[in-house]
């Protein structure tokens, strides 16, 4: 059995947030945060406690600041805390869409390790949890 998790779930629509929350509270303890601006305050909090998050569940569509701007800040924060390569958190990029642009996006800018549609997300987390290795 490998240790228990740390997630935080960023979604502007907070139904979704915790529905996903429920989902995942089986593989590891989640946070959750309606907007980018409440994500950085976790995630630079839990970073400088010396208990960063292993994956971070990331809406691409929220007003004021998008998922992409939020990751590319979640990085530099790590980047400036000096984390390695390996101690980086798993990014799971989550949106209504599935268009092209947004998961080339995702994957190539974001550094995404899953992608992952609304719609699909109970059906399909656990599967992408064990691909990316966040659970057994």
């Amino acid at each position: 059995m490998m240790p228990f998790k740390k997630f935080l779930i960023v979604d502007d629509d907070e139904r979704f947030a915790l529905l996903a929350a429920r989902k995942l509270e089986h593989f590891g303890k989640c946070y959750t945060a309606e907007s980018g601006e409440e994500a950085l305050l976790y995630f630079q909090h839990h970073a400088q406690e010396g208990a960063p998050f292993d994956a971070v569940f990331m809406d691409i569509e929220m007003p004021k600041m998008n998922g992409h701007e939020v990751v590319g800040k979640m990085r530099a924060i790590e980047k400036q805390m000096g984390t390695g390569p390996a101690k980086e958190f798993k990014l799971i990029m989550v949106t209504a869409h599935s268009d092209v642009k947004n998961v080339s996006m995702s994957f190539f800018r974001g550094l995404a390790d899953a992608y992952i549609t609304k719609n699909n997300f109970l059906n399909t987390v656990e599967n992408e949890l064990r691909s990316i290795n966040l659970t057994a």
